[in-house]
């Protein structure tokens, strides 16, 4: 490559696969803090959740954080993010509509050097945890 890509690990070296707005490093941090998100949800949630209360309610509470998990990954990605980050329909909210279709996958984010299809992601993890918490808070003990 060049000489402004000798500092770089190769891997990082732009490439004729990638679009040329795709940053690697934004798109690869964006991609583990949503991951190291979905780990304190799923399994880390779910076995705080299954502990803390009694043994008889222990599976209702774990499934409850998998089912609330699994209620905002269909919520967002059918309606919710277009919701939140799309086209108007009134001042405040937005037109429901999918938001993983093929316009939307590969394109790039506004104002960043990623995907749009990684930023739903992202947008999902922590949509995830806060409907979780949110779920925990209603725990008895």
């Amino acid at each position: 490559m060049g000489e402004t890509n000798a500092w770089l690990p190769p891997g990082l070296w732009p490439d004729d696969a990638s679009p040329p707005w795709l940053n690697k490093g934004d798109n690869g941090w964006e991609l583990t803090a949503a991951a190291m998100v979905g780990l304190q949800s799923v399994p880390g949630l779910v076995i705080l959740y299954g502990s803390m209360v009694k043994k008889k309610w222990a599976v209702n509470s774990a499934f409850m954080a998998l089912y609330a998990f699994a209620s905002v990954l269909l919520c967002w990605v059918m309606w919710a993010y277009q919701m939140s980050f799309g086209a108007d329909m009134i001042p405040v909210l937005g037109r429901p509509d999918q938001a993983m279709i093929d316009k939307n996958l590969l394109v790039r984010y506004e104002q960043k050097y990623i995907p749009t299809a990684d930023y739903v992601f992202y947008q999902f993890a922590f949509a995830a945890i806060t409907v979780i918490l949110l779920a925990g808070s209603l725990l008895g003990g």
